[in-house]
Order: C-alpha cells, then structure tokens, then sequence
C-alpha cells in the first residue's frame, strides 16, 4: 500500500539475516533487476548508501543499524523503463537527454533527489506516481541562458515551477522521440532510445534503512 498523507511511512523492523545490502545507486539497480527477472528471490534490501539512503534521512550505523531496533522497513516503488522494447528498472529516476544545454530532457523521478540535484520536490519514494517534467517535447524548450540558471537551482529544487518545464504526476509515460537519446536510470547510463515509456510499479520492492 503506498504511503498516505500524515501517516508514518514504514515500521520498525530489522533486515532479515542473509538478506542483501546495497551502498550505491547501482547496487540497488542490479539486486532490483535480478529480484523482478526472477533471478533471486524478493527480500527486503537493506540501503547503507546511495541517493534512496539520503533521501530516507541518511542514517548513521550503516550495516550494523540494519540489524538493530532502530532499523525501519518501508515499500518503495520502482519504474518499470521500456527502452525501443527492451525492459530495465530504475529505483529513483530515468533521465533521457543528449545534452544538457539543447534539444529534449526528460527526467522521470519516483524520489525527490538524484545525485546532487533535488530534480522532483514534491516526489516520495511510495506516493504511486511518477513525477516527469520535460523540457523541448510539448512546449518550447529552455534556452541556453534558462538552462544556465535552471541547473544552478536544481540542487534546492526551485527550477519549478518554469513555463518551459512541463511537470507531471502520472502513473505511466510514453514518447517517440525525433532522434534517439541517451537513457540513464539511477545515474547510469544504460542505452539509447527512440520509443521510451515509463510506467510506475507501486510497492515494486522494500528497503530497510
């Protein structure tokens, strides 16, 4: 069940013994995608670093916390990514762009926060929606100067609202882009596509933090 306004998020439970724990953006990706191509089973996924770690507060005590009374598990959404056919998952976000200062950016966000850029504000990791916002596809695109300084606010978050950056909160996602453009899900760039759609998977996987 996703989180619901004014309720705690989670419940007070430690990882169970054996269970797998991930100290990066991509450890998370790879244990995610081997758990839903049923390459290892669904188990909680203790976090100890990476961006969904900062997002939950960056708690102290690393793997030994995960074990303890003060270690918290919680659901998570996960975006499912459909690349020119090709299926991959993302944890935090997938960005899709050839360069940041022209032609179209789309960044598509289930947290608030990837790397040092707070890119969906108003995004919870078990809210069951995706927050997309895109520049360059629906409406006209930021100009090199507007990208200047909508990079600059992108680690507060004050980029949005902009009459150039169209947001979202959709469950799904798709577009057929003019030419192809590179894919990176959780800051790693995986591909290149033409036809991408995204599609939100509520409670897709559990953390403990």
């Amino acid at each position: 069940m996703t989180v619901r306004r004014n309720e705690p998020w989670g419940s007070a439970a430690p990882l169970p013994d054996g269970a797998p724990i991930a100290g990066s953006n991509a450890e998370l990706r790879r244990l995610i995608t081997c758990q839903r191509t049923g390459g290892s089973p669904a188990t909680p996924i203790g976090v100890v670093g990476g961006d969904l770690w900062r997002v939950v507060g960056a708690p102290a005590g690393g793997a030994d916390r995960l074990g303890s009374e003060h270690a918290r598990a919680a659901p998570i959404d996960l975006i499912e990514v459909t690349a020119d056919g090709e299926t991959h998952w993302a944890c935090i976000g997938a960005v899709a762009r050839n360069w940041w200062w022209r032609g179209p950016v789309v960044a598509a966000m289930s947290a608030e926060s990837l790397g040092v850029w707070r890119l969906a504000p108003a995004a919870h990791p078990n809210d069951g929606r995706l927050h997309v916002l895109s520049t360059g596809l629906d409406r006209p695109t930021l100009s090199a100067t507007q990208r200047v300084l909508a990079r600059r606010r992108l680690r507060s978050g004050a980029h949005v609202p902009h009459p150039a950056i169209a947001v979202r909160r959709v469950e799904r996602w798709e577009h057929r882009f003019d030419r192809p453009l590179g894919l990176w899900l959780d800051g790693e760039r995986v591909a290149r596509c033409r036809e991408l759609t995204l599609a939100i998977r509520p409670d897709g996987a559990a953390i403990v933090f």
